[in-house]
């Protein structure tokens, strides 16, 4: 008798569980669509958090740092200062920038303005010791995404590194924007995006990130509208992924930037390297020499004041 009670305490706890996830799910799926209002543009849209280290010396290459959709301003972390130190230990001057998820900032990755970043980019260019004619965007997972459609917009940005990133804009990630509005705004519109559907739903309970996101991209009329325009950046292109990225295709999503440039005679260096076996986050951890060694190669060439003012 003992041990048949304790079974059904069992089917209890577990049934009340599955209660509390039905429940939950049922909250997300069908009541907060209905109280999103997507004309409505997110509090404190066009907020933009940012800190510039400088290294030492006059007219200081730029790199612009964007992280993914963790929100806050990573290369800021106490855990991410050594990472950032390796580039300011190059010379480089480095813009951290975070976009999403702090005070003052929009609280999700939903219509994020890229003019207000540019913004602040455009600030930091105007400190004394900044080669304002020298300006690469780095970013890993959707910052790389960000980078990319940035630098696509922004003749001045004039090299990008891609961490684990995608050829096409997608959806706003926030469970409150429902999938239904872009991640990006550009002149106060919306940028053409891969949306996210319901057909999703059975890949991310399952914590299969990378299968919703192959889901995502079978919308091939959504990905034609939103790929990131490449071929119109202004500067040598790095992309990076692990082969068996486990948040989205990110290796065979960097190959069709690849095409895309190749198919539209980019004139700028550009190269993709593929982490042997790599996952999701490995790029943007363990790969900042490689980054180095690519724009010391491809960036620093075309900042003729740099070398002027350091000679």
């Amino acid at each position: 008798m003992k041990g048949s009670k304790v079974v059904v305490g069992i089917s209890k706890f577990f049934g009340f569980v599955m209660l509390i996830i039905l429940s939950v799910l049922v909250y997300f799926i069908f009541i907060i669509p209905l109280m999103f209002d997507s004309t409505k543009l997110p509090l404190n849209y066009g907020k933009v958090n940012s800190e510039l280290f400088l290294s030492d010396g006059k007219a200081q290459p730029l790199l612009v740092y964007f992280g993914g959709s963790e929100g806050g301003n990573s290369l800021t972390k106490p855990s991410n200062v050594a990472e950032r130190q390796q580039y300011i230990d190059q010379g480089y001057a480095v813009l951290a920038v975070g976009y999403f998820g702090m005070e003052d900032t929009p609280k999700e990755l939903d219509r994020i303005s890229l003019n207000a970043i540019y913004e602040e980019i455009t600030l930091a260019l105007n400190d004394s010791n900044i080669n304002s004619n020298c300006v690469a965007a780095i970013g890993g997972s959707k910052g790389a995404e960000l980078a990319l459609v940035l630098a696509s917009k922004y003749p001045k940005i004039n090299g990008v590194v891609s961490l684990s990133g995608g050829h096409t804009v997608f959806a706003s990630p926030s469970l409150y924007a429902d999938g239904k509005t872009s991640s990006f705004m550009f002149n106060d519109q919306e940028l053409p995006f891969v949306p996210f559907t319901y057909e999703m739903l059975p890949s991310l309970l399952m914590g299969d990130f990378r299968g919703a996101s192959e889901i995502a991209l079978t919308n091939t009329d959504a990905v034609q509208r939103a790929l990131i325009k490449v071929e119109d950046i202004n500067g040598p292109i790095l992309l990076i992924s692990g082969e068996k990225d486990q948040v989205w295709p990110s290796t065979e999503m960097s190959e069709k930037v690849i095409l895309r440039l190749k198919d539209n005679g980019f004139s700028y260096p550009f190269k993709h390297i593929v982490v042997p076996g790599g996952n999701h986050s490995q790029p943007q951890n363990d790969y900042q020499t490689e980054v180095i060694e690519f724009l010391n190669e491809n960036f620093l060439p075309r900042c003729g004041a740099y070398h002027q003012n350091t000679v």
